[in-house]
């Protein structure tokens, strides 16, 4: 009996030293290839860390590109709007100037007259005329005073063609002044020229990028978010920058005279492009570029300044915790503190920011948040 358990024992023994090893290189097996397994999960999760903070990065050029590219459009603006004074100053001195030589060429020709009649007399009479005059004095007093009278006559006549002389010198220097101011306007001309190349060429090379934005869905994803993260963020700021004080009174005045169309409504839309549900946080008018924006009602101006995708931006707290934004502008012309009127000029729109054409984005906030601002200025198109 004890032969048979020791026989059982024994061959238990064998059959688990055999199955052993093969457990144990399955497990090893298993083990390797989880490992493996993980090296390349961990490899692809480095790889798209890598790849966000690429997109991030991107991301981040393509805003301040939007930035510089702007910054470069209102430099060239700047200098175009400068050339074009200088032409018009120019142009009221060639004008002046015009005057002055049709009237010293009218001088000069009364003058000319003048001259004539008395060359004329002169050849007429000749100049044994004047020894007569004198021959014929009765006495010395009368010699005398017809001696100062022939004296007069001749200086009259100097003077004559002195004055001829000064009027024709007048017309040279007025002509050759008239040449120089034509020749500095044609200079202008094509500086002007120049400068308009330029504006046009920055704001190709924006469409180019806000194009290139538009066909990244991801991208503009992150735009449009970011956008939304400043709006946010301009709520802050206006809860800190509002008065206390109570609401200005009336109703809002349309910040666009003249252009009433409204292109985007106020609340979420499903975005054009992205097919998703966005937040639009005001409406956008149509409006050409370098028109008129005006407050919609008085107040202070909180803010005017280049603020990120909403481009040169002013905001007017109006009063009872009431404010109103005007987006995308291409030029300010407030700046902080000033107190504005209901109809002021503000601004003049644009496209500066996440934009891709000329338009004002328009805004309502109360107590920093923004609502439709619609029923607040539709009573008020003009």
């Amino acid at each position: 009996m004890k032969y048979k358990k020791s026989i059982a024992l024994l061959l238990a023994i064998i059959l688990c030293l055999s199955v052993v090893p093969v457990y144990g290189q399955k497990y090893y097996d298993d083990v390797k290839d989880l490992q493996k397994q993980l090296e390349e999960t961990r490899k692809k999760i480095e790889l798209t860390k890598a790849q966000q903070a690429a997109k991030q990065k991107e991301s981040k050029n393509v805003s301040n590109q939007i930035v510089e590219l702007d910054r470069k459009l209102e430099e060239a603006e700047k200098s175009l709007e400068i050339v074009e004074g200088q032409i018009s100053e120019l142009e009221g001195k060639i004008a002046i100037t015009q005057r002055e030589l049709d009237r010293a060429t009218e001088e000069a020709e009364t003058q000319k007259e003048l001259l004539n009649k008395r060359v004329r007399v002169m050849y007429q009479n000749g100049s044994s005329s004047y020894l007569a005059v004198l021959l014929n004095a009765t006495s010395f007093s009368d010699f005398i005073s017809r001696l100062d009278l022939m004296r007069k006559i001749i200086n009259y006549d100097v003077n004559l063609l002195k004055e001829r002389k000064t009027i024709r010198d007048n017309i040279d220097q007025k002509k050759q002044q008239l040449e120089y101011e034509q020749q500095q306007k044609e200079v202008l001309k094509n500086d002007l020229s120049s400068k308009k190349e330029e504006v046009e060429s920055v704001k190709s090379q924006k469409e180019q990028v806000l194009k290139e934005v538009y066909k990244d869905l991801k991208e503009l994803e992150r735009q449009e978010d970011k956008l939304l993260e400043e709006s946010a963020a301009l709520t802050k700021k206006i809860l800190q920058l509002q008065s206390s004080e109570d609401y200005i009174g009336g109703e809002m005045a349309w910040p666009s005279p003249g252009y009433t169309k409204v292109t985007s409504p106020y609340g979420y839309r499903t975005h054009p492009i992205l097919k998703t549900k966005r937040m639009h946080t005001g409406v956008d008018l149509a409006v050409p570029s370098g028109s008129n924006i005006v407050a919609a009602n008085a107040g202070k101006v909180i803010l005017a300044k280049y603020n990120g995708g909403y481009g040169n931006t002013v905001i007017i707290d109006h009063g009872g915790k009431i404010s109103t934004l005007y987006a995308h502008n291409s030029k300010l012309l407030v700046k902080e503190g000033d107190i504005v009127t209901r109809g002021q000029v503000i601004a003049k729109s644009g496209s500066t920011g996440l934009s891709t054409g000329p338009h004002l984005h328009f805004e309502v906030r109360i107590n920093g948040n923004h609502t439709d601002p619609i029923p607040y200025i539709t009573k008020s198109k003009k």
